[in-house]
């Protein structure tokens, strides 16, 4: 088995195992990996360390699983300013969605939760969404 950190073109990360390297290719190549946050299904290998055992105990603090990458500190700065200049209005996200864009609720950028179903209907009708790239691990 082979475990591959796989990055979508979201830029969102996960992790998937695959019985060989011919398995993630032709999986890939007919489509049928998807994005586990967002569902895209445009996927591609991360870059991977190889795990390499040493006799050697002397490893520092900072490994790089710890140090955070480029993408990761553009996506935790995003974070911070969706944070502060957005109202969360959590799982009520498409019914004030809709309200917002229907002027019935006050004129304001929000954020929260939704399903895909849920986001899709939004676009459908006319009403802009955004997924945006973090998971919020604290409510999952």
């Amino acid at each position: 088995m082979i475990k591959y950190t796989l990055k979508c073109n979201n830029l969102h990360q996960f992790e998937s195992w695959f019985r060989t390297s011919d398995d993630y290719e032709k999986l890939n190549n007919e489509k049928m990996l998807s994005c586990a946050i967002c569902g895209s299904k445009s996927i591609s290998k991360s870059l991977m360390s190889p795990s390499v055992s040493s006799k050697e105990k002397k490893r520092t603090k900072e490994t790089l699983d710890t140090v955070p990458s480029k993408e990761q500190k553009l996506i935790k700065q995003l974070k911070k300013e969706v944070e502060k200049n957005c109202e969360y209005v959590g799982d009520n996200f498409e019914k004030e969605a809709r309200a917002i864009h229907y002027g019935d609720s006050p004129e304001r950028s929000i954020y929260g939760k939704t399903t895909i179903k849920e986001a899709k209907s939004l676009y459908e009708d006319g009403i802009p969404v955004t997924p945006l790239p973090w998971v919020d691990r604290k409510t999952n």
